[in-house]
């Protein structure tokens, strides 16, 4: 619609700029550039040349009336071109000599010696390498004068192979040129010489300005027997010539020419000499006619294509704003019912107003019969613990909620969503239930999954750590059998004994405890004891390896979490702090109590993790161990654990000095 209206905006423009284009070349012989871009005013710089240059010379011939001649009644140098340059001296503000020669040629001649500043005539590319040219002045006209009585010549090619008689100098001569190839011409020093000749029969034709040929035919009483063509074979804009490289005076003679043109002087000027002329008044007339009609005709196009396009586009728009609104809708609702989500879109007044297929499936209840019921109604889906709250914060914070409840022997997660209407109000509310309980069992799995292979890299290390006091076991049972007799022997050999079994036990205590799936519960943990078991279970690699470990925590720090959780986040700090370190080094491990919860901090002065590779490390199945030495899952558990729990981790991390993580858990009530 818009591109429709700015062509027709761009159309009329363009209509405009060009009637007044045509207005203004029928009015004042220029174009709309010339008219109103052209500079009229004269410069400092050149009002400076004026008075340097003093008045300027015009010169041309005498013997062409009615543009130049001497009035024999009062000897006077007058005619047409004669007052153009008059009024041109006061246009430019500068006295204008004119001067007169007795031919043509003459005239030429004194200017390109720089007797004279200037003169009128029409160029070519022969005179162009001579003069500079001013803009366009007035319109000259050749034509033809021939015999009556010696057959009718119609235009320029039927001289050919004829003699013709002009005026030396004449533009005619090289128009000719460059159109006949024959042409024997008899040059005279003016046109009236060039008409005794044909008088006299010596010429078949003469050629020059149609003004001063019909003059000089009608002053000469011949016009009964010569005729001129009905239309001039050359009609050329007139100039003004000056020497080559007179900029200044080309500029001040346009600027002239210019404020003629738009004071209309020139027609004042030919008025004077011809008279009103009905023709060209008829003609002026005719053309003005012709373009008011042409303006108005194309005004009332437009208006009818502006009306007509809009009242289409404006139909059409509405038809295929419709129909996109109509497949919107349909897509939407395909999409909606597509969800094997349970959906439903409540308003404020927990009024439904619409749900999916597969909410109705649930009911075995048509569409229709649920919309526009209260959500109240159906209190066993759509009103689990906390439910009003959560869609109440919806509504009145533009918040998504979310929450896990249980129902029958399934669980479900519970998502609300705003939808906004065009001033950002929220005017309805998505409730999404999506059945979890496969989700949670795979979850378990993995994650007990996870914690029996770190088990089994434990495995290792305890069978070790066992080994060394069944060792001492079996070395103070042969004490015994070859000592029976040593009480003294006999006593350390059975608390050394004791003693290895203890360390042992302990040993498959912290392996059970650690292996054991405890309950989904929150209870209360020791942090300092639990990262403690998790060492101890540590221990073999941890002493294979050289590596120092600098526990930092209180006694005293316990908290309400889930113990399952919290091995797994510890177990896969400290093993990947472990593998960090193949060559030895520090792990630093702190912990810490504040007002809203407990921070722990793993530090180790490993090899440290690249700063491309820090955004990804808590994505699923991402590692950066060697294959078949990590799953990429153990930081991921570690994540999920703790958002669980609702707190944050933070890493820091450099390349060849270490990584340190920061766990923050909020405190829970029991």
């Amino acid at each position: 619609m818009k591109k429709r209206i700015m062509n027709a905006v761009i159309a009329a423009t363009v209509l405009g700029v060009l009637y007044l284009n045509i207005y203004l070349n029928m009015a004042y012989d220029m174009n709309i550039v010339e008219y109103f871009a052209k500079p009229s005013k004269l410069t400092n710089e050149e009002h400076e040349w004026l008075k340097r240059h003093g008045k300027i010379r015009y010169i041309s011939d005498q013997t062409s009336p009615p543009h130049r001649y001497i009035d024999e009644a009062d000897g006077q140098f007058q005619g047409l071109i004669v007052d153009y340059i008059s009024a041109l001296s006061i246009e430019v503000g500068q006295v204008i000599s004119i001067e007169s020669t007795a031919w043509w040629s003459q005239s030429l001649e004194k200017l390109a010696a720089g007797e004279s500043d200037f003169i009128d005539l029409i160029p070519s590319k022969e005179r162009a390498k001579v003069f500079d040219f001013s803009d366009p002045m007035y319109t000259l006209r050749e034509t033809i004068a021939f015999p009556k009585d010696k057959g009718r010549i119609s235009n320029y090619t039927a001289l050919e192979n004829k003699t013709v008689g002009v005026a030396k100098g004449d533009y005619a001569i090289e128009f000719l040129n460059s159109k006949v190839e024959s042409i024997n011409y008899v040059f005279t020093k003016d046109s009236r010489n060039a008409i005794k000749l044909l008088e006299q029969g010596k010429v078949d034709a003469v050629v020059g300005e149609e003004a001063v040929i019909m003059h000089l035919i009608e002053a000469m009483d011949t016009s009964r027997d010569y005729e001129v063509l009905d239309k001039p074979f050359i009609e050329e804009e007139a100039v003004l010539a000056v020497k080559k490289g007179e900029k200044e005076l080309l500029s001040i003679l346009n600027k002239g020419i210019h404020n003629m043109k738009k004071k209309k002087t020139l027609e004042k000027i030919n008025e004077k000499w011809f008279g009103a002329s009905a023709n060209y008044d008829k003609e002026e007339t005719s053309q003005m006619i012709a373009l008011v009609a042409l303006v108005f005709i194309s005004l009332t196009c437009l208006i009818i294509y502006i009306s007509f396009s809009w009242s289409n586009m404006l139909k059409r728009e509405v038809e295929k704003r419709t129909h996109e609104l109509y497949e919107s809708n349909t897509t939407l609702q395909t999409t909606f019912d597509g969800l094997t989500h349970l959906m439903a879109v409540v308003d404020r007044r927990n009024k439904i107003i619409n749900v999916n297929k597969a909410f109705c499936s649930l009911l075995n209840l048509d569409k229709n019969d649920i919309i526009g019921q209260s959500s109240l109604d159906f209190q066993h889906i759509l009103h689990g613990p906390g439910f009003e709250d959560m869609i109440e914060n919806t509504f009145d914070r533009c918040e998504q909620g979310q929450q896990e409840f249980r129902c029958e022997s399934k669980m479900f997660q519970m998502s609300t969503f705003p939808l906004e209407d065009k001033k950002k109000n929220v005017a309805a509310v998505l409730v999404m239930i999506k059945d979890i309980t496969d989700f949670m069992i795979r979850e378990q799995q993995i994650l007990h999954e996870s914690k029996m292979a770190a088990t089994g890299q434990l495995a290792a290390g305890v069978a070790h750590e066992i080994r060394n006091p069944l060792g001492l076991i079996r070395n103070y049972c042969y004490i015994i059998k070859n000592n029976m007799n040593d009480e003294h022997k006999m006593k350390r050999a059975v608390e050394v004994i004791e003693s290895s079994v203890q360390r042992s036990s302990n040993i498959i205590d912290n392996l059970l405890n650690f292996s054991r799936i405890s309950a989904n519960e929150y209870e209360k943990v020791n942090i300092k004891a639990l990262i403690n078991n998790i060492v101890a279970l540590e221990n073999n690699i941890i002493e294979k390896r050289k590596i120092n470990i600098d526990v930092s925590c209180p006694d005293d720090i316990s908290f309400f979490a889930n113990e399952e959780s919290m091995k797994h986040i510890f177990i896969n700090l400290i093993a990947n702090a472990i593998d960090a370190m193949p060559q030895g080094g520090i792990i630093k491990i702190a912990c810490g109590k504040g007002d809203e919860g407990i921070s722990i901090i793993f530090c180790d002065n490993g090899e440290g993790i690249s700063q491309e590779d820090l955004g990804s490390i808590f994505n699923p199945f991402f590692t950066t161990k060697p294959v078949g030495k990590g799953t990429g899952l153990g930081l991921y558990i570690v994540y999920n654990e703790i958002q669980k729990h609702g707190g944050k981790i933070r890493v820091s991390s450099e390349l060849g000095k270490g990584t340190c993580f920061k766990v923050d858990l909020p405190f829970r009530g029991e």
